[in-house]
């Protein structure tokens, strides 16, 4: 009896061990449920009885993968051209550096929608100034305008919160 509860208990881990594997690359329960070949009741049950310690192994296997989706916007980031979207380096300052770069850690709707009115405008705004001066090369011109985008939204985002806290 104890070699079958053994080999149960042996079995079950390495079930968990695939799906858990399969969702720290994957990041969806479906798609890790699908690679691993356990259903998704049985990850239910793990989760709800908390077997073999599944809780602690489901939020290092969530970790894993929100440091792979990290590691993927900051290689974006390093390998952005000077007029490409800011709007994934902004993001990643608010999320790395929320002290100086977002004060209280939530966004509202306004805020996303005045982004990316900013964002447009900027899009705009570039295209006309790369027209006007052709000494200035436009990875120049869109390098420069993007952080002064920026530092603007951010200068305005501080003022905001600074007046009504």
């Amino acid at each position: 009896m104890v070699k079958k509860a053994k080999r149960d208990t042996s079995l079950t881990e390495a079930k968990q061990d695939a799906f858990l594997a399969a969702y720290g690359e994957s990041g969806s329960k479906r798609a890790a449920c699908l690679a691993s070949n356990v259903g998704r009741s049985t990850v239910t049950d793990w989760e709800k009885n908390d077997t073999h310690g599944f809780k602690i192994k489901m939020a290092i296997a969530t970790e894993m993968f929100r440091e792979m989706l990290q590691d993927m916007a900051i290689g974006r980031v390093q390998n952005q051209k000077p007029n490409d979207n800011p709007v994934l380096l902004i993001t990643l300052l608010n999320a790395m550096w929320p002290e100086r770069y977002r004060r209280d850690g939530q966004t509202s709707g306004s805020e996303v929608k005045e982004m990316m009115v900013e964002w447009k405008r900027w899009v705009r705004d570039n295209k006309k100034k790369s027209k006007d001066d052709p000494k200035v090369s436009d990875a120049e011109k869109a390098h420069k305008d993007a952080i002064d985008q920026v530092e603007s939204i951010l200068t305005r985002k501080k003022s905001k919160n600074d007046d009504s806290g």
